[in-house]
């Protein structure tokens, strides 16, 4: 019986990859807690959310606990997925489109 271990990106990893392939890339620290992004708004298995601009663009990067609960959310919200983190308010925007399918290879469900 083999083993296959789940392929995850850590916070730290998944930031170190997009300032690599973007150096504007920023996580937006929210100014208060209601202003955050919260995993009410998201499917089980949420871990956290945040808001990333890239080139002066916003979209929302959301840590789940496992592939399949990020790409069961990207499914829901019509957005993209890597591992376990799903890319909301994509959709749409081209530049922010290119950016995580090329940089961050992120996919459709």
């Amino acid at each position: 019986m083999s083993c296959t271990k789940e392929l995850k990106y850590s916070k730290e990893e998944i930031y170190a990859k997009a300032k690599a392939a973007d150096a504007t890339t920023t996580f937006i620290l929210p100014k208060s807690m209601a202003e955050g992004v919260s995993c009410g708004d998201y499917t089980e298995g949420c871990i956290s959310g945040h808001i990333v601009q890239v080139q002066k663009l916003d979209f929302i990067a959301v840590e789940f606990t496992t592939e399949e609960q990020a790409k069961f959310a990207a499914k829901k919200v019509r957005g993209y997925y890597v591992r376990n983190w799903l890319f909301d308010d994509v959709t749409g925007e081209p530049v922010l489109e290119k950016f995580v399918v090329q940089s961050l290879e992120a996919k459709k469900p």
